[in-house]
């Protein structure tokens, strides 16, 4: 088959019974019907109704000055794009592109304009991410603590210059339904604020605006239904939902809510699992759809399943350790927020105790202080509960929790994550990865995103296997990708439940992504904690399919290799059972050894990569034991059972012959 026929085949089975209406959808954007659907005439006017999300005053003193420096900041540096202050909108129009400094056609017709060829101006992202107004919600804040200040005036010549700039169905801003359903949720914010106090003329404007993005959402439900069963469906689903509330006179209201209601149900059932994973498999973007969850039950009126996966979602943030430090960035990141905060946009532990406190849970006090999150939405805090008491309600185990098909230990020094299942949305192709922290410095990192828009080998390069801590068969990937976000095949792993010993914590699972092509084998792993070390045990069925394995190690930037030791400030451990491995730095061609810490970013990282002929090996770091020997590791010998209903791992002490088993089914 040809390469385009095999795309074009590959879309289609992605787009299923929802192909026709996609194509439908093309046909009248190539053919200038779209011109017919998107017109962008006036409506009749309405005003907005005050739907409030936000509270006018935040909870504690931490909050308000935290929002006062930022918004200064936000007036004389730019608004926040991807770890950057930028000009676009502040000081250069709103079209502008924060990467080139060049301008977006402002007066073209938004389906005219190119965003995805290699012609294209630039990663669109870049623009979209400041004209989500998140910055303009904080401004309005600031003009609410402190009315003397230059707050309200800089609010006003942003949002006059966005409606003179920014006319219905016209320019780059335009493009994208989720786009206009975030920013509809920060206008409705910034209306609550200081809607009293803004110019009559900019909220007439901004009522058009809103009201044309409530038409621009309807009609562009084809392209939604079929190429966006994502968070963009529940995000368009919920600026339905939120600007039927704030323009109820308008004649098409309550059809917008019905849509809303029952695309938000629809793609919520597809989205979420019970145990409160998404089938994103990002981390970013668990926080993303959380905070729509959030926005939904702050609507009023939210059914209880909005609320029971809002809580399973907190949970499983609040399992993988966010309240106890940075958690891999595992999956696509690109900060993408629908809540606005002026505090760190890496962190997700905010979003996660936000959601515990709108399902009624207990936090600490001092939390409302230290999270935006929870000091502006959150409802003002009852009896409350210390950090330690709150900890223990979150975790099942002291020393291993498992969620969504990750197990983190924590034992002595060492932090561990093991990531055995996944997803074939914003995830990578990192099944069975192992992240690990030794006190306060990583060691092992997910290498991050990169970019979805700009050169393809450096998004492939950062989400493919050859970037992540798993094994590879005959130089395999887990994931065959294709364009910029799908793949060509799928796989699934499956985690047993931890295993505490008095001195070891030992997870295990095992996947099939290469259960595939001529020489299919499924490929396991055992991690083993100890105080002095960690280790990793490799197996393979069925054995000696694989000519020969691979294996990256990818190393957070500041960690440095001497030889067979990595050094991470002061700290020292030894590298074992990777003999003869190779270190890659910042290399081009292929692109390898880098770190992405936010989206459209990456340093120079060494990557370690090893070979190996051995179905079952051992490798890991610090002070283990004798030789890497599964069959004798520290006193212990692994082995594992394949059947075609899964895995069983049997641990048997050498010293006493005691057994232990760790079952991993289908």
């Amino acid at each position: 088959m040809k390469p385009d026929l095999r795309a074009i085949a590959v879309d289609t089975r992605a787009l299923g019974l929802s192909a026709p209406l996609r194509a439908a959808y093309e046909a009248s954007k190539r053919s200038g019907f779209h011109a017919v659907l998107f017109h962008g005439r006036a409506h009749r006017h309405h005003p907005a109704a005050l739907v409030p999300l936000t509270s006018v005053l935040p909870i504690g003193d931490g909050a308000r000055q935290r929002c006062l420096d930022d918004a200064g900041h936000v007036l004389n540096d730019g608004l926040r794009v991807f770890g950057a202050r930028v000009s676009t909108g502040v000081s250069a129009p709103w079209g502008t592109d924060p990467l080139t400094g060049r301008q977006w056609p402002a007066g073209d017709p938004w389906w005219r304009i190119d965003i995805r060829s290699e012609a294209r101006l630039s990663d669109v992202k870049h623009t979209w991410e400041a004209a989500r107004h998140r910055d303009l919600v904080v401004l309005a804040r600031a003009a609410r603590l402190d009315p003397a200040g230059p707050w309200q005036n800089g609010l006003d010549g942003l949002l006059r210059a966005w409606c003179a700039q920014s006319p219905p169905e016209r320019g780059v801003n335009w493009y994208s339904s989720l786009e206009l359903a975030l920013r509809a949720i920060a206008w409705n914010q910034i209306l609550a604020l200081v809607g009293d106090r803004l110019p009559r003329d900019v909220v007439t404007g901004m009522e058009r605006l809103l009201l044309s993005s409530a038409r621009h959402l309807m009609v562009e439900l084809p392209y939604t239904l079929s190429s966006m069963r994502n968070n963009h469906l529940l995000g368009d689903a919920l600026g339905l939902l939120l600007l039927a509330r704030m323009f109820p006179t308008a004649r098409r209201a309550r059809w917008w809510a019905r849509t809303g209601e029952r695309m938000f149900a629809a793609q919520q059932r597809r989205h979420f699992g019970s145990d409160g994973r998404m089938i994103e498999d990002s981390v970013s973007y668990h926080r993303f759809v959380l905070e729509m969850l959030v926005v939904r039950v702050l609507l009023g009126g939210a059914p209880s399943r909005v609320h029971r996966d809002l809580h399973a979602a907190s949970l499983h943030l609040a399992r993988l350790g966010v309240f106890d430090g940075d958690v891999p960035q595992y999956g696509d990141w690109d900060e993408g927020r629908v809540l606005a905060s002026s505090g760190d946009p890496l962190d997700v532990a905010g979003s996660a105790a936000l959601g515990l406190a709108l399902c009624g849970e207990r936090l600490p006090a001092r939390w409302y202080a230290d999270f935006d999150e929870l000091a502006w939405y959150a409802p003002a805090p009852g009896p409350e509960a210390t950090s330690e008491e709150f900890v223990a309600r979150m975790r099942t185990r002291s020393t291993a929790t498992t969620s969504g098909g990750i197990a983190l230990v924590e034992r002595g020094p060492w932090r561990v994550w093991f990531k055995v299942d996944g997803g074939p949305s914003h995830g990578h192709a990192d099944l069975t990865s192992v992240w690990i922290k030794h006190g306060d410095r990583w060691l092992i990192a997910d290498p991050g995103t990169g970019t979805y828009n700009g050169p393809l080998e450096v998004r492939n390069g950062l989400r493919t296997s050859a970037a992540h801590p798993v094994r590879r068969p005959n130089g395999q990937d887990q994931l065959v990708p294709h364009r910029a976000f799908r793949w060509l095949n799928s796989g699934r792993g499956h985690l047993g439940a931890p295993l505490v010993l008095p001195d070891r914590t030992i997870v295990f699972g095992w996947h099939d992504a290469y259960a595939r092509g001529e020489h299919p084998v499924r490929v396991g792993r055992a991690v083993v904690v100890a105080e002095q070390y960690v280790a990793i045990v490799e197996f393979a069925d069925p054995s000696a399919t694989a000519r020969s394995w691979s294996l990256t190690v990818p190393l957070h930037p500041d960690v440095v290799v001497d030889d067979d030791t990595l050094i991470a400030g002061e700290t020292k451990l030894d590298l074992v059972g990777l003999a003869g491995h190779e270190a890659v730095r910042g290399r081009s061609a292929p692109f390898a050894g880098w770190h992405s810490r936010t989206y459209g970013r990456w340093e120079p990282a060494t990557w370690l990569t090893a070979e190996s002929r051995a179905d079952t090996t051992v490798w890991g770091l610090g002070a283990i034991p004798g030789p890497p020997d599964p069959s004798a590791l520290d006193g212990l010998r692994f082995q594992v059972t394949w059947t075609d209903a899964g895995a069983r791992l049997t641990v048997t002490h050498l010293g006493s012959g005691e057994t232990h088993h760790v079952r991993a089914p289908r």
